[in-house]
């Protein structure tokens, strides 16, 4: 793929971001710090997927006869290592003990899974793209994908099985548009429009999940219609709260990071090219118009218990 200076990068995340709040996507996708950085809130939910998610990738790269359940947890212990304490959001041993063993838990219900034990993934990029015409790329990153067999004598041609971690505590919502734009992004990399999709919920369940698909064509048209948005928004600069205020229950953490309201625990110049802050904010109520979110709760700066974070 050529490099294109006037390309749109789209994804499952920035896509969810930008529908909570143009302000949240300006400042996870857009700006930028005087480093040249983006910017990050951390917090224990996050950390805990984030580690999950990472110590699983790192996991199944390893060929099948390196697959123990002593090098799933060693590579857990040293993922944590790197966000341990305030670099993960922690205030207290305590809560960081406790979303540990959660973590614990989760690996114990991947490893009693004899499936992934032994079974090969496709190759694919870490993020690979798909050209959606008029400047707009799509990409992602997928937690895994595998060959999806027909059973011997049925004729059907060869698919593709994704299937992707889930570390929250809520399940992903009927109309959540995550699954169908990876099923997208996959049958454009391999060609092919056999796709299925499962989650799994490792907070509470010891299997798979099937995810009904839509239409590839209905995803294509959605992607396509939110992305000329996208575009559009970010030609005018026009990234102001969905709210009509200053900031909401979506964008108000972002934008306290940006104003230099929060605190500076690690910095990724590398990998993932950003800053890692947290916010030490007394818990308080919300006061925006959306009758959804008023008088909701946050801690710490975030809403307790998010109901979609991107894991």
């Amino acid at each position: 793929m050529a490099f294109n200076p006037n390309a749109i990068f789209l994804s499952p995340s920035s896509l969810a971001d930008f529908e909570k709040c143009p302000q949240l996507y300006y400042y996870r996708y857009v700006y930028r710090s005087p480093r040249g950085l983006k910017i990050q809130l951390i917090n224990p939910a996050l950390a805990l997927g984030e580690n999950i998610h990472d110590t699983l990738e790192q996991f199944l790269k390893l060929p099948k006869e390196d697959r123990s359940k002593d090098e799933l947890e060693r590579i857990f212990a040293l993922v944590w290592s790197n966000t341990s304490g305030e670099k993960g959001g922690f205030a207290s041993e305590g809560e960081e003990e406790a979303a540990k063993q959660r973590g614990k838990e989760m690996l114990e219900r991947f490893w009693a899974n004899e499936h992934f034990k032994t079974a090969q993934p496709v190759k694919i990029p870490n993020f690979p793209k798909a050209e959606l015409g008029n400047d707009l790329i799509l990409t992602g990153k997928l937690d895994w994908v595998e060959k999806d067999t027909p059973s011997q004598g049925s004729g059907e041609e060869n698919g593709y099985k994704i299937i992707d971690f889930k570390t929250g505590k809520n399940e992903e919502r009927e109309d959540s548009q995550q699954m169908p734009i990876y099923a997208y992004l996959v049958s454009q990399v391999f060609n092919t429009k056999k796709i299925t999709a499962c989650y799994w919920y490792l907070d509470k369940d010891n299997d798979l999940t099937a995810c009904v698909l839509p239409d590839l064509e209905k995803t294509l048209a959605y992607l396509k219609q939110k992305g000329e948005i996208i575009k559009m928004v970010r030609q005018t600069n026009s990234f102001k709260c969905q709210s009509g205020l200053e900031s909401c229950w979506a964008c108000r953490d972002m934008l306290a990071i940006a104003q230099g309201k929060g605190k500076l625990v690690s910095v990724d110049p590398v990998n993932r090219k950003q800053e890692i802050y947290t916010l030490n904010v007394k818990t308080e109520t919300l006061n925006v118009k959306s009758g959804k979110d008023e008088g909701s709760k946050i801690q710490g700066g975030l809403l307790d218990v998010p109901p979609d974070l991107p894991f």
